[in-house]
């Protein structure tokens, strides 16, 4: 944690896994916040959103575009 003025961030990581799927993966995040008179008036979380959205795949296969040019799709599978 590292703070300066009203300005806080936070470092770390958390494991999670899927309730039905049974999934765990583990990810870094990082939080951003301001006080203001004791109170948070800002708060941004971030995450590997990736790595959160594929612990609740439980088979097929993934598409996924990175740029306009659909040449440059790649596959993920199980």
């Amino acid at each position: 944690m590292i703070a300066e003025d009203e300005t806080v961030a936070v470092f770390g990581q958390f494991t999670y896994t899927s309730v039905y799927a049974k999934n765990t993966f583990t990810s870094p995040f990082s939080i951003k916040a301001k006080v203001q008179n004791g109170l948070i008036s800002f708060f941004q979380f971030m995450e590997d959103t990736y790595a959160s959205a594929s612990s609740f795949r439980v088979g097929g296969e993934w598409i996924i575009q990175q740029d306009a040019d659909p040449t440059k799709n790649f596959k993920v599978s199980a």
